[in-house]
């Protein structure tokens, strides 16, 4: 089974993408901010990251450029969600962008797309 860590700070967005998440048959786990992110990566790498840009405490970017820096984390793919598309300019680190409000039917795409699955889990 594949494994996923959502990280969002809003709750109810955070629950609708991991529950969609699990019901194609995903292991997910979730996170509000950029720093528990990074905890629950150190302790465990997940195939992907779902992470929002804007949050509280260590931003989606503040977070993913860590991630870039650390043996073992920096190949974990990465789609990042964000109401705002990134700057022109701004290093792409990650794999795939979702502007929010986003289909479902989109993440799913995006998140079969960077895990290499043909499709959905």
């Amino acid at each position: 089974m594949r494994s996923i860590l959502v990280v969002e700070d809003e709750f109810d967005v955070q629950q609708v993408v991991a529950d969609v998440l699990r019901d194609e048959g995903y292991e997910v786990a979730v996170c509000g901010n950029g720093r528990d992110a990074l905890q629950s990566l150190r302790a465990h790498r997940p195939d992907v990251v779902v992470m929002d840009v804007m949050m509280p405490i260590l931003s989606g970017m503040q977070a993913l450029e860590e991630m870039r820096r650390t043996p073992g984390l920096d190949a974990v793919p990465v789609i990042l969600m964000s109401e705002t598309a990134p700057r022109a300019g701004t290093p792409r680190h990650w794999q795939a962008f979702l502007k929010k409000p986003f289909r479902l039917e989109q993440l799913l795409d995006a998140v079969a797309r960077v895990s290499g699955v043909a499709g959905r889990a």
